[in-house]
């Protein structure tokens, strides 16, 4: 994900919680999602907006994409029931 891609999604929350980030904030943030496809932190975002009540921290939104991600591999049948010993 590239930082234009981010921001804007980091709009949607600065917009649904009044909120608005320093630059500081921004970077750290950045920092911890940069990695992560841009659909998936997208989803996590609303995902967030949609739960949680007051302002998100970045573990309330990392919680959200590996929720996704184990929502994902069950439906491919990569659960751990699944899993040959």
């Amino acid at each position: 994900m590239n930082k234009q891609e981010f921001y804007e999604d980091m709009q949607k929350i600065q917009i649904a919680y009044s909120k608005e980030f320093n630059k500081d904030e921004l970077r750290l943030w950045f920092k911890e999602f940069m990695t992560v496809d841009k659909a998936e932190f997208e989803k996590a975002i609303d995902k967030t907006i949609k739960e949680i009540k007051f302002t998100p921290k970045i573990a309330d939104v990392r919680a959200r994409i590996i929720n996704l991600r184990r929502t994902r591999a069950n439906i491919f049948g990569f659960n751990e029931s699944t899993k040959k010993e």
